[in-house]
C-alpha cells in the first residue's frame, strides 16, 4: 500500500465511526423499541458489520498489489483504532464508566460488538480472499 492508499484508508476508518454512530441512533430509536434490548442491539450490531465489511470490499478493490501481510495490518491498524476510540471517547467525552463500556464485549450475555471487530480486523483479507 502507498502512502494514498494509507490516506484513503484512515479517511474509510473516519467513515466506519460515522457507520457506528448513525447505527446507533437508528438502534436505539427503532430497533430496540421494535425488538427489545437485546435483539435491537444485536439487529443494530449486525447492521454496523455488514456495512462495514461492505465498505471494505469496495475499499480493497480499488487496492492495487495488496499483500495478505499488508492486509491484515489495515485490519489490525482500524481495529486498534477502533478500539482506543471506543474507550478513550466513551469515557473521558462520552462518560461512561468502564464496565459500561466493557459490557459491550460479553459476548454470552447477548452483545455481539466483538462480531464488528472480528468484521474490521479479518474483513480486508476476506474481501482479497473473495474479489480472487
Amino acid at each position: 500500500m502507498n502512502s494514498l492508499d494509507c490516506v484513503k484508508a484512515a479517511g474509510l476508518w473516519l467513515g466506519f465511526l460515522l457507520v457506528a454512530i448513525g447505527c446507533g441512533m437508528l438502534r436505539e430509536k427503532f430497533l430496540v423499541p421494535g425488538f427489545g434490548p437485546l435483539g435491537g442491539r444485536a439487529l443494530g450490531t449486525l447492521l454496523v458489520g455488514a456495512i462495514i465489511f461492505g465498505l471494505t470490499y469496495a475499499y480493497v478493490g480499488t487496492l492495487k498489489g495488496a499483500t495478505r501481510f499488508s492486509l491484515f495490518k489495515l485490519g489490525l491498524c482500524w481495529t486498534t483504532a477502533t478500539i482506543a476510540f471506543e474507550f478513550v471517547f466513551g469515557h473521558y467525552v462520552m462518560g461512561h464508566s468502564w464496565d459500561s463500556l466493557w459490557a459491550d464485549y460479553h459476548v454470552f450475555q447477548g452483545r455481539l460488538w466483538p462480531l464488528v471487530l472480528l468484521v474490521t480486523l479479518f474483513g480486508p483479507l476476506v474481501a482479497q480472499k473473495i474479489r480472487d
